[in-house]
């Protein structure tokens, strides 16, 4: 499973992706990991992936899994954020999940869950 996990701030990135690596050890799913820390980096991306964390935040990142979503009509998308504002329309271009800052292992294994299609913990 290729996951990317687009956040510009280095801490933030590192823990998701030692969070998320957990959970693909707990439940033994093979993972590949690739950071973006800005939006140019991740639009730029040759590679195709099964899971895409967008944490820029704000517009930013809201704008980015729309782009995101109108490519990729599959693709599950999980957006992070430190305000509600977008989590009604995070619904709306069907995203997997919405997590409200600050993130915990809980949120992830929870949004791992429901973008694999399994039953969330």
């Amino acid at each position: 499973m290729r996951i990317a996990v687009c956040e510009s701030v280095r801490q933030e990135a590192e823990q998701m992706v030692h969070w998320i690596e957990e959970y693909c050890a707990l439940y033994q799913f093979p993972v590949s990991l690739q950071t973006f820390p800005d939006p140019q980096s991740f639009h730029d991306r040759q590679e195709r992936f099964d899971l895409v964390y967008i944490c820029f935040g704000g517009s930013t990142g809201f704008l980015q899994a729309s782009r995101l979503r109108e490519r990729d009509k599959s693709l599950p998308i999980v957006l992070v954020d430190d305000t509600r504002e977008y989590a009604l329309a995070c619904v709306r271009i069907h995203c997997a999940d919405f997590i409200l800052r600050p993130v915990t292992f809980a949120q992830i294994a929870r949004s791992m869950a429901l973008a694999l299609g399994r039953d969330a913990p």
